[in-house]
């Protein structure tokens, strides 16, 4: 009786089930052949980002944090597809290499500048793709390493000084939240997310709240002196060592090809609910506690500009190696420009190639069919080559450059 009742729920929920089955089993056959499909991300939340949306994944991950595989009208879970044909995406000869696993790229969207992290153990990668003016106010710059002001300073005692300068910083931070709290004002706190912003609303009122957001602001102003902050363009590509400080300034969009390995965090502006707390004020709901008792593995000297390395030109094309050294981990990355009207074939591949266009137009010949090479935007599809595909032949309908991420083998 029961199933009788609720047919009219049961038997399209079954149908559908059916009809995903088949996309499924449609798309890993076609991916089999050696034709390729658009990856639709998935959406990852994050507080500082535009729309509530901080990061756009690009891969196979588990569960509902897998991109959609999408062939014409059919689409279905990668990470569904690829478990069951990890060889005919990867390559016999990549898939070793990778452990079997996808290689995940991002795209990246701050709405406010990120928290200020070095890595202990990986070198990142980031493309820039977008800048959203009203976001960057004028000042699309980002953080990476030591003032050159600070180095010849402090010498060899910069870790020491940074650290004592992000003391001294949490204290009044902290000292800050915590009389914001007490006087009544953590509702206008949560509604705005910044103890800054909020006590900037207050103090006209409160001398007391006014004197301490002061110190904070000098407080601020010492941290601020030993971050170098570099300009940034759409198109510009930066590598960041391990060990280097880094942090994404406000609208400045990024392709980020991502590498598996720990974040060491040290700031976090003055975000509230607090996300990440300073040693010795810990706070409920906090993410991780700071990583400022590290400060002395961070690389103590300027960040050197690393150009990406030409690799092949012709009239019609130039491929780069995108500086990253990240061939031991089983990834690389190029950047292919290719000139108006202009071909790149690749007549034999041993790994998928995952691309995307940063400017211009293009398009791959696979199969004895062209398909579009999606636009490097926030929400939109990447196209994923796998290696079955055996080979390729991009053209560009106009300037174009592509960022193509794949296995070196």
């Amino acid at each position: 009786n029961e199933i009788v009742a609720k047919r009219t729920e049961i038997i399209p929920a079954i149908v559908a089930d059916l009809d995903q089955d088949s996309a499924r089993v449609r798309i890993r056959q076609a991916l089999k052949e050696g034709h390729p499909v658009y990856l639709s991300p998935y959406h990852d939340p994050r507080v500082w980002g535009v729309g509530g949306i901080g990061e756009y994944w690009y891969g196979a991950e588990v569960g509902q944090k897998s991109s959609m595989a999408i062939i014409e009208k059919d689409s279905a879970p990668l990470v569904d597809i690829f478990n069951k044909i990890t060889e005919d995406i990867l390559g016999k000869k990549a898939a070793p290499k990778l452990d079997n696993i996808l290689p995940l790229v991002k795209i990246l969207t701050p709405k406010s500048r990120l928290s200020v992290q070095f890595h202990d153990t990986k070198n990142e990668l980031w493309i820039i793709t977008g800048i959203d003016k009203t976001l960057a106010q004028g000042r699309a710059e980002l953080i990476i390493g030591f003032s050159p002001t600070v180095i010849e300073k402090y010498k060899d005692k910069v870790t020491t000084k940074y650290k004592e300068a992000l003391i001294d910083y949490g204290q009044a931070l902290n000292t800050l939240i915590t009389r914001l709290e007490d006087k009544g004002h953590t509702e206008q706190l949560k509604n705005i997310g910044n103890a800054v912003t909020a006590a900037e609303d207050i103090m006209n009122n409160d001398p007391e709240i006014k004197k301490i957001l002061k110190q904070l602001q000098n407080c601020r102003g010492k941290i601020e002196g030993f971050y170098n902050y570099r300009p940034v363009q759409t198109g510009d590509v930066i590598p960041i060592p391990s060990g280097t400080l880094h942090a994404l300034g406000p609208g400045i969009e990024v392709v980020e090809p991502q590498i598996p390995g720990p974040t060491q965090s040290l700031e976090d502006g003055a975000t509230y609910p607090v996300r990440y707390y300073f040693p010795g004020y810990e706070r409920a709901g906090a993410k991780k506690m700071l990583d400022i008792d590290r400060v002395n593995e961070i690389t103590p000297a300027e960040t050197k500009t690393v150009s990406p390395e030409i690799i092949e030109e012709t009239e019609g094309y130039t491929i780069e190696r995108l500086p990253g050294n990240f061939e031991d981990k089983g990834l690389e990355v190029h950047r292919i420009t290719l000139a108006k009207d202009g071909e790149l074939e690749k007549k034999s591949i041993n790994s998928f190639h995952n691309m995307v266009v940063v400017k211009g137009k293009a398009s791959v010949l696979i199969n004895s069919q062209n398909y579009e090479i999606p636009k490097a935007v926030p929400a939109g599809q990447m196209l994923l080559i796998p290696c079955s595909a055996k080979g390729y032949k991009i053209t560009a309908s106009e300037k174009a450059q592509i960022i193509d991420t794949f296995t070196p083998v």
